[in-house]
């Protein structure tokens, strides 16, 4: 940052530190203050490695080239040992400053493997991480923004606050509430709103979704679009789990296409067999399933697009 600073670097460097202070204004804070000890420290710019060893070193080889005069001796040393000593202390006092701001930069995040992980943020917000999921909430989480970054699938329960909107890096998608309830299923391209508004923006294009709506990245068009699932899809988000026991296959169907967005046909001697049966949205593929329900019902399931087909 010192070097960028003093305009030492090559282009290369000069534009990786550029993009990195551009990144988050966290990071640029971070650059201004390490500039603003830089200065303050008036060191000698023959010693911009920042290297408190080196300092040393070179006092030792200065004490050992000093002529045999005794007295220019005493005198020298001694003045270059206090050059050398201040010297030091200002590149410790940096080295001390820059683990300080890094460690209260350092963004927070959580990890849930292979169970739920329920967390609590500053602002009172709750959060379920599914497995397999990971969330990093930013260092100045709540103070002048509330911003998050996803990876997988969670519920969240947002506390409201206008003043600052809740906004979710999720992948493609952005999502900004301002308090409310709602799902994301990364695996799915799903945000199931449960209460309030959700804004949701995909290539500078936003929809809204209330309760009881969905809001879907259309694999086709890759474009966002606006749909209503079912009551039923609640308690399956909520366990990640598909449980069914002796339901009909028709019925199933319904399910699985107001939940993964796609279209099953089914051949008419097979709408009133039923199947029972637990699959995991989170780690079962809409493929898997379909196979499963083939092979219980001793028939033949294949795919064109987004469409199934299961025959007997």
């Amino acid at each position: 940052m010192i070097a960028y600073y003093e305009q030492t670097l090559d282009t290369l460097e000069q534009s990786e530190v550029e993009q990195w202070i551009e990144a988050d204004p966290a990071n640029k804070k971070i650059y201004e203050d390490t500039i603003l000890v830089w200065k303050h420290s008036k060191l000698s710019p023959k010693y911009q490695l920042l290297n408190k060893e080196k300092a040393w070193e070179n006092l030792q080889t200065q004490i050992n080239a000093t002529p045999a005069d005794a007295t220019p001796k005493r005198r020298i040393v001694k003045l270059n040992w206090w050059k050398w000593t201040t010297v030091a202390a200002s590149v410790a006092a940096i080295v001390i400053l820059f683990q300080f701001l890094n460690k209260a930069k350092k963004p927070e995040q959580f990890v849930a493997h292979e169970v739920q992980q329920k967390i609590s943020l500053k602002d009172n917000s709750l959060i379920t991480l599914y497995a397999h999921s990971a969330l990093t909430v930013a260092s100045d989480f709540n103070k002048k923004s509330r911003t998050v970054v996803l990876k997988g699938n969670a519920h969240f329960d947002i506390t409201r606050n206008p003043d600052k909107p809740f906004i979710i890096h999720n992948q493609e998608m952005d999502i900004e509430v301002l308090g409310t309830s709602f799902t994301i299923q990364q695996d799915l391209n799903t945000v199931f709103v449960h209460s309030g508004k959700v804004k949701a923006t995909l290539k500078n294009k936003s929809v809204v979704a209330t309760a009881h709506q969905k809001i879907i990245i259309d694999q086709k068009t890759n474009s966002l679009r606006v749909d209503h699932f079912s009551d039923m899809i609640v308690g399956i988000l909520k366990t990640q789990t598909i449980k069914v026991k002796d339901i009909r296959v028709d019925s199933l169907v319904h399910l699985l296409e107001n939940l993964y967005n796609i279209e099953v046909a089914l051949s008419p001697n097979l709408d009133s067999k039923k199947i029972t049966s637990t699959y995991f949205i989170g780690t079962e593929t809409p493929e898997q399933i379909m196979e499963n329900i083939a092979l219980i019902l001793n028939a033949k399931w294949s795919k064109n697009n987004n469409q199934y087909f299961i025959s007997k």
